[in-house]
């Protein structure tokens, strides 16, 4: 099932109202965010003379102005370290031990020669790609039914996607997009049968961009495709950075990060319920995308703790050709809920458990699939 949607140019900045929340009667507010949770890339404050070989001085600078945890530093002592230290490999050990107190050890520093060799067209490819129906799960969880035509949930595996290299933005663009179509491809193939229910397993992405995983699995986020909907939001403070559903679009603020060119994908059954697993090695991206269905009506998360990286990395380009992956916000949820930690599951299952099956349980028990349920009973009588 189609439906037509407004166009959004993909980068336009649109409006970038900044919201103080009391609740959701926020709704449409905001601007922008890109890599391991991230967001697009931000103008630079006041550098040091570019002529400079050392951009360690850059990015201190960005950390004192900028970091989310900013507050935790004593920055006199750390300039006076960095001053008295005693060559390069010193020097790094500083600047790296200050990125991980002022970020919460989310923040990286990205060297110029990892960008260069991230940028190759080889390691584009093992950046990531969606996984058919239970790929990539632990041995001890089940797997759906090799034969996806009878059984009555729908299963999407959403892999990390990495995004920090430096192609020109054109290329790294459609490689984001190509992440999107392909989830949602895989989405739809599931649906051309009768699904009650569906299983959204995050047990295995630990990051890289957000927005491609969020517009691949959009209509499973969905609860009501003719209306507009909050989803989460990268909160700093009182200030709050909205994400929304609006006509199949995934919204920052008022701008599509990323954007498909092909109608509206509505399912089968819209708003169905839908199980998360989530586990320790789901972090940064793979917590914002978990953090984007919690809240949501008929939704439950089953499996372990996540690692612990629900903040937000803004991709911030320095003048030697490196990156500094700047932390500067919470991610929360619909809700507008989150303290940048781990992510508890709503049913907690052992590493020994059997979170798949528990989730499938719990599916099978919701109104939509009781017919399902049904039906598998009387064929075992």
């Amino acid at each position: 099932m189609t439906k037509k949607r407004r166009r959004i140019t993909p980068g336009n900045q649109g409006a970038q109202q900044v919201t103080k929340a009391k609740g959701l009667a926020l709704l449409i507010s905001t601007a922008a965010l890109v890599s391991a949770c991230s967001i697009p890339a931000l103008a630079s404050p006041t550098l040091p003379d570019p002529t400079s070989p050392d951009v360690r001085e850059q990015i201190l600078q960005l950390l004192q102005e900028r970091a989310l945890y900013r507050d935790r530093i004593d920055w006199p002592a750390v300039r006076q370290q960095f001053q008295a230290a005693k060559g390069t490999p010193e020097a790094d050990v500083i600047v790296d031990k200050t990125i991980a107190g002022s970020t919460g050890n989310h923040g990286r520093w990205i060297r110029a020669s990892t960008v260069a060799k991230a940028s190759s067209p080889q390691a584009a490819t093992r950046a990531g790609a969606p996984q058919r129906a239970g790929a990539g799960m632990d041995a001890s969880n089940s797997t759906p039914d090799p034969d996806r035509t009878n059984d009555p949930i729908g299963w999407i595996s959403i892999p990390r996607f990495m995004d920090f290299s430096r192609p020109d933005g054109a290329a790294r663009y459609h490689r984001r997009l190509a992440f999107a179509r392909q989830l949602q491809s895989q989405l739809r193939t599931e649906d051309e049968h009768d699904r009650c229910g569906w299983i959204v397993d995050l047990r295995q992405n630990s990051g890289g961009n957000m927005w491609p995983m969020l517009v691949g699995v959009s209509p499973l986020l969905s609860t009501d495709p003719k209306h507009r909907e909050v989803i989460g939001a990268f909160s700093a403070g009182e200030t709050h950075e909205l994400w929304s559903l609006d006509s199949g679009l995934v919204l920052l603020g008022e701008r599509a990060p990323v954007a498909l060119d092909t109608p509206n994908y509505v399912l089968r059954h819209p708003a169905p319920p839908v199980a998360v697993l989530i586990g320790p090695k789901t972090g940064s991206s793979g917590e914002a995308v978990a953090l984007a269905f919690r809240g949501r009506p008929a939704t439950r998360s089953f499996g372990q703790e996540t690692a612990g990286f629900s903040t937000a990395n803004r991709q911030t380009p320095l003048q030697d050709g490196s990156i500094l992956l700047l932390t500067g916000s919470v991610s929360v949820d619909r809700n507008l809920k989150g303290d940048g930690g781990k992510l508890k599951p709503d049913i907690s299952v052992g590493s020994t458990g059997d979170a798949a099956s528990a989730a499938r349980s719990w599916l099978m028990n919701q109104p939509g699939c009781l017919a399902a349920r049904l039906k598998q009973l009387s064929q075992r009588d």
